[in-house]
Order: structure tokens, then C-alpha cells, then sequence
């Protein structure tokens, strides 16, 4: 549980997003678009000068809040549901990292390793936990740039992590004695769309598409003649229609298209799951045609997941959707 005040922050590869938590409500959204050269494909390149960018968005904004926690992108991390025998948390500490010696193929201990227990909801005695490896040389990087913000980093944590907060007030709401119910995040990125989903109400996996919002941003550019910057801008606010254009059709169809595929893969190796809804976000979110051609290609129930967000704002439900992963950080 974040503190009652405290910054959450998401760099995304084209904007960075602060959300403002004072006395307990999300009470502003700092949103502003990443200069040229910082980022690349999702990564940043140049942590002295992301910190000095947000350390700028803070400064305009009149913010001095220090507390912050970091959301982190998912391919930065190595994720793994465990079941282990129960154990003291020194034998634990000592046990996890070889947890992921089938996935980090450098010396283990140039790594940070981290933990949260999962409910035991097969009552089998087993300590089950959702644990997570980081690039020591990336959590530095990471904390080197806040130093530059002038702001602390209270934590660093997952995508998965945010967008879970959300979950949380809906899964312990089950009924005692009745399973929680699966749930599917959508994450409509620039770069890559992503769904997290959530098994029994426990992260189970998140599956990323290499192409994301930000093909319709650049066939907007190509056919409008626009500077990228330019034609992101006016798809987004849908300037003159632009999203409704039809020479976007095929760009909408396709990512749909990919995201039908990847439910009907969870759905193949989850036969019995209770999926319903699609909870989503991100910048494809403003995008309405883009949304009704996924209601059509997917047959579950689209929701916005501002109805998940429980928190105290003040933020409008554009700022919502941008910012969801900023927000779920400040919880």
C-alpha cells in the first residue's frame, strides 16, 4: 500500500505519465511527451536525461512531492508463478534465484530477486508466490535517474503489479467459499499492445504483440503527410475525423485481429475459465473505431478500466486511460 502522498510514474516511448497523490486522492495527471533521443523500442537510453525531463515536468507542474514508485515494463523483468515448500524467509531468499536458472543465462548475481505470496487456494500446504528477477545495473540505472529528478524511489515494480491493484477490490470480493473469477487487462501501447491476464484472480501471464497503436500514428503520417509527432497527436484528439479515415481500417483489423488470436490461445489452455469482460487502457483507448473493431473481433465484454479504480481522483476518464499504470502505482 503506497502512502496518502506520493508520486506514481510510467515511462511509456512517447510520454511519460506522474500521477499526484495528496492526502489520499489521485489529484492530478502529469502527462508530457518524451524528447527525441531518450527512448528507443521501449527502452530508455539515456537515464541522465529522463531524469532531468521529469525532474522538469515536476518543477512546471509547481509538484514537490519526493515519494515515488516506478511501474517498470514488463520485458524489463523475468516474472515466474513458484510453489515451494514452506520455508523461513532467510531459506527463501537463499532458494529463489534458482527459480530462474532456465531463464537468466548471465551470472545469477548480477540480479535483485523479489517475491509476493499468493492465497493457497488449493489448500495443498505448498508457499505459493509470484517472484521476480531484476538487472542489478537496471534498478541502479533506475535510481540514478530519480537522483537526477530529485524525487526517492519508494519502489520499483512490474506493469502487472499496477494493473493488479485494480483487481484487488473486485477478487476479495468474492464470495467466501467461491474461486475468483479470471480477468484479461488490455494495454493498447504505442509500440506493443499487451493483455495480462489473471487466473483465479493470480497473475498468470502477460502476452505482448510487437506492433501497437502507433502503426495507425504512422500510416496517418504517410497518408496526411504529417510529421509523427503531428499525426499522433491528431489521432489521438481525433482531429478532422482522422480516426474514422478508411484507409486505417486494415490497421484496426489487423491489431484486433492479433489480440482475437491471443485470447483464443488462452482460451484453448484455459477451457474451464470464467473470462467475461476485457478491462482496457493505453493510448489505443481513446481511439472509439479502433475499440468497436475489437468488440467485433472479440466476444467478450469491453469495459473501460476506470470501472476497476476504486482509488479517490480527480482525474477525467481520458486521463484515466492514459495514465491507469501511473495511477495504480500511488495505490
Amino acid at each position: 500500500m503506497a502512502e496518502k502522498t506520493c508520486l506514481g510514474i510510467d515511462i511509456g516511448n512517447n510520454r511519460a505519465k506522474i500521477a499526484v497523490k495528496k492526502g489520499g486522492v489521485v489529484r492530478r495527471l502529469l502527462v508530457d511527451t518524451v524528447p527525441d533521443g531518450i527512448m528507443k523500442e521501449n527502452h530508455i537510453i539515456s537515464y541522465d536525461a529522463m531524469g532531468d525531463f521529469l525532474r522538469e515536468m515536476l518543477k512546471k507542474s509547481h509538484v514537490s512531492i519526493k515519494n515515488a514508485h516506478l511501474c517498470m515494463p514488463i520485458h524489463e523483468v523475468y516474472l515466474r508463478n513458484v510453489s515451494m515448500p514452506m520455508m523461513s524467509i532467510q531459506q527463501l531468499k537463499v532458494n529463489l534465484p534458482y527459480e530462474f536458472h532456465d531463464y537468466i543465462t548471465e551470472d545469477m548475481g548480477n540480479y535483485i530477486y523479489d517475491y509476493a505470496v499468493l492465497p493457497d487456494q488449493d489448500n495443498d500446504g505448498q508457499l505459493h508466490l509470484i517472484a521476480c528477477a531484476a538487472s542489478k545495473t537496471l534498478i541502479s540505472s533506475h535510481q540514478q535517474m530519480a537522483k537526477r529528478a530529485h524525487i526517492k524511489l519508494v519502489s520499483i515494480e512490474p506493469a502487472n503489479a499496477a494493473v493488479f491493484r485494480f483487481l484487488e477490490a473486485k477478487i476479495k470480493g468474492t464470495p467466501e467459499g467461491e474461486m475468483p473469477q479470471d480477468y484479461a487487462v488490455l494495454d493498447l501501447g504505442d509500440t506493443s499492445v499487451k493483455i495480462h491476464f489473471f487466473t483465479k484472480g493470480m497473475y498468470e501471464v502477460t502476452r505482448s504483440m510487437d506492433y501497437g497503436i502507433g502503426s495507425a500514428s504512422q500510416r496517418v503520417s504517410e497518408e496526411a503527410g504529417q510529421d509523427i509527432h503531428i499525426a499522433r497527436a491528431n489521432l489521438e484528439t481525433n482531429a478532422s475525423g482522422v480516426q474514422s479515415e478508411s484507409y486505417l481500417d486494415d490497421v484496426f483489423s489487423d491489431l484486433a485481429s492479433r489480440i482475437m488470436r491471443v485470447m483464443n490461445f488462452y482460451n484453448f489452455n484455459n477451457r474451464n475459465n470464467t473470462l467475461e469482460d476485457i478491462y482496457y487502457f493505453g493510448g489505443g483507448a481513446l481511439m472509439e473505431p479502433f475499440l468497436n473493431t475489437i468488440r467485433e473481433a472479440v466476444p467478450l465484454n469491453l469495459k473501460s478500466i476506470s470501472e476497476l479504480i476504486t482509488i479517490k481522483h480527480k482525474l477525467t476518464e481520458e486521463e484515466l486511460l492514459i495514465g491507469a499504470q501511473a495511477v495504480g502505482m500511488t495505490i
